[in-house]
């Protein structure tokens, strides 16, 4: 078995353990009183680091290695940091559009998420998903996949990413943020490029339903509007925000040049480059159509 088809195997065993879990603790009495963020937050913890730890200890993979884990630099935490605030305009727009068919679960949540507290939802909708879900889709995967070559890793990592969702909502900003965060972690050799923003984007929301008066002022104002005028003002927000985010990527790449690329070669002199679907990955599309998609689709 190649190493592109033992990662997509990986994917699968994690897929079914995660819907496993999510629809085991969903039956648990004591598990069903919790808060909605503490629910989340012991879900998120039992869904990724068994399966996390487990394929660290079956594969002996250097863990520094793998997930790259390695510093940053100022510069580019600002850059990030920067990049963090500015995509949000763009995911926005991205959400509002797949929300006029899929119903968004984040605001079908909002009111849990509220009266679970500050500090926990801060933690377990901002800073737990972010380290948890890097580290799965952007250190395990992006790593795993490196033999597809870097454009092709990154695609089947922020495809993986976006079905791991389960919520064809979710799926568009999904992806788009998972390919940029790919782009990110290749060039600067290290999964903090796409831990930080994924922080920035989650704690975003987080913040947004806390603030208690600028929420309701912006609901009442959404009330007013027409869909239509929404999805102008989204698309007038993602506009403005382009040109900046071209800045921050201008001096992305100034500081992060190309890195010199090893390539395998094949029998005939070319590089060497593996295959992404598999039965596996067919397997994931499957489940992804029947956990994922259905249960909207007949409702």
């Amino acid at each position: 078995m190649t190493e592109t088809r033992r990662t997509s195997f990986f994917a699968l065993l994690f897929f079914v353990y995660f819907i496993g879990v999510s629809f085991g603790l969903a039956v648990i009495p004591a598990v069903a009183e919790l808060s909605d963020s503490s629910y989340m937050l012991l879900a998120q913890m039992i869904c990724f680091l068994p399966p996390v730890v487990l394929y660290f200890i079956i594969t002996k993979k250097d863990v520094k290695k793998t997930l790259r884990l390695n510093p940053l630099g100022w510069k580019n935490i600002l850059i990030i940091l920067s990049f963090g605030v500015s995509i949000q305009p763009l995911m926005s727009l991205l959400s509002y559009v797949t929300a006029l068919f899929f119903p968004n679960p984040v605001e079908q949540s909002m009111e849990g998420i509220q009266s679970s507290g500050f500090l926990i939802s801060l933690l377990s909708v901002a800073i737990i998903p972010a380290l948890l879900e890097e580290v799965f889709s952007r250190g395990i995967l992006l790593s795993g996949y490196h033999f597809l070559g870097k454009k092709m890793a990154a695609f089947a990592c922020a495809l993986l990413f976006a079905l791991l969702h389960l919520n064809p909502q979710q799926f568009l900003y999904a992806f788009l943020v998972g390919f940029i965060f790919c782009f990110l972690v290749e060039r600067t050799d290290s999964l903090y490029a796409s831990i930080l923003p994924h922080m920035i984007i989650n704690g975003t929301t987080v913040f947004s339903i806390f603030a208690d008066e600028a929420a309701a002022e912006t609901a009442a104002m959404a009330a007013e509007m027409t869909e239509s005028t929404i999805l102008v003002y989204l698309f007038l927000m993602a506009l403005i925000s382009i040109p900046w985010l071209a800045i921050l990527l201008m001096l992305f790449l100034r500081i992060n040049p190309p890195r010199e690329e090893l390539l395998l070669m094949d029998e005939n002199g070319n590089p060497y480059q593996e295959r992404f679907l598999s039965p596996a990955i067919i397997t994931i599309f499957a489940i992804y159509v029947v956990f994922g998609l259905l249960p909207y689709i007949i409702t």
